[in-house]
């Protein structure tokens, strides 16, 4: 009786296993992983390569954090006047890549403005109020020169000034002019649409700040004059050896201590026609930073040099350098008082 009860369980349990692996077969069942407590699951879709468009897409417009209105000017050496030369519904952020003030080794010319990348076609604004004086080819070279620089490009006197100084905008490499010399625009009017014209290797619109006074026309660094995204602001700096000359085409690095990201600056190429501002006596100048806590870093005769500061929004932060005595935050100097009423 033992030996049948047995068998039959044996034959029980044998036709059950057989069973269940049939299922497992035939509907396999993943197994679930263990993770360490900080490791992510990884994704259950399957990954392909990503397709990228043929064009530039645009974000939506609801997502683009507005600008400051303008003008704007939290401390009194601050100077946001224009708006962007480009619509916000896509970008409209100068290029770090090709700076104010920075040049290339083994060319002679150095970036007098911005360059900010957008479409093809894409429509120019103006920056702000003002009467164009020079539309066409040959800003630079002069005569309707094809070959100029600058392409077919605008320049924009404008209806205010900065104390007895008058502003002047331009904008270059554009496909196509919509305005004529003696024309009076208003902020946001559209002067033309991105091109290739000139000396340039994309889509893009380079934008320059220029100030002329009884000393003439001089070009500024236009991020210390174009109004910063809402809770963003701008970082400007002078940096100076041990012996109190300026550090030329210098890099460093602007960490943010919340994110980790982390923006290259360069200072101004040593030429003589690169200004700075007035005021500021800048050798760089870094816009759209948002408002937080940031390490600068700069490596000085073989030794690192860092120092934690706040980037407040919508105003000029500013830093300096002095040789070893390394990084210091805080704004310059004030000039006298009968300097500042005049």
């Amino acid at each position: 009786m033992k030996n049948k009860v047995s068998i039959s369980l044996r034959f029980f349990l044998i036709t059950s296993w057989a069973l269940i692996a049939m299922i497992g077969w035939l509907f396999p069942i993943s197994p679930i992983p263990v993770l360490a407590d900080d490791e992510t699951p990884a994704p259950t879709e399957e990954l392909t390569e990503p397709v990228f468009p043929l064009v530039t897409p645009e974000p939506e417009q609801e997502g683009q954090t507005p600008l400051y209105d303008v003008p704007l000017a939290l401390n009194p050496h601050d100077h946001f006047y224009f708006t962007r030369p480009i619509a916000m519904d896509s970008n409209s952020a100068p290029s770090s890549d090709f700076s104010y003030g920075f040049y290339y080794p083994s060319d002679t010319n150095v970036h007098t403005g911005v360059d900010i990348i957008s479409p093809f076609h894409k429509p120019v604004l103006a920056a702000g109020d003002g009467q164009v004086v020079f539309v066409g080819y040959g800003l630079m070279n002069g005569g309707g020169d094809v070959n100029d620089p600058y392409g077919l490009a605008v320049l924009i006197k404008h209806s205010f000034s900065y104390g007895d100084k008058t502003l002047y905008t331009v904008y270059g490499h554009m496909d196509r002019i919509d305005v004529e010399k003696g024309q009076f625009v208003k902020t946001g009017d559209q002067i033309g649409i991105i091109g290739l014209t000139g000396n340039t290797s994309g889509p893009h619109v380079h934008f320059e700040v220029r100030i002329e006074d009884s000393e003439g026309g001089r070009v500024q660094n236009p991020e210390l004059w174009l109004a910063p995204p809402v809770g963003s602001g701008v970082l400007a700096g002078r940096l100076k050896d041990s012996f109190g000359y300026l550090i030329s085409a210098q890099q460093l690095w602007l960490k943010s201590l919340d994110t980790g990201y982390k923006y290259d600056i360069t200072t101004y190429a040593p030429v003589k026609h690169i200004y700075s501002d007035d005021y500021f006596h800048e050798n760089f100048a870094l816009g759209d930073i948002p408002a937080g806590e940031y390490e600068i870093s700069m490596l000085y005769k073989n030794k690192w040099y860092r120092l934690n500061i706040t980037i407040a929004p919508g105003t000029v932060n500013f830093v300096t350098f002095n040789g070893k005595n390394g990084f210091a935050e805080g704004l310059p100097a004030a000039p006298d008082i009968e300097a500042f009423l005049q």
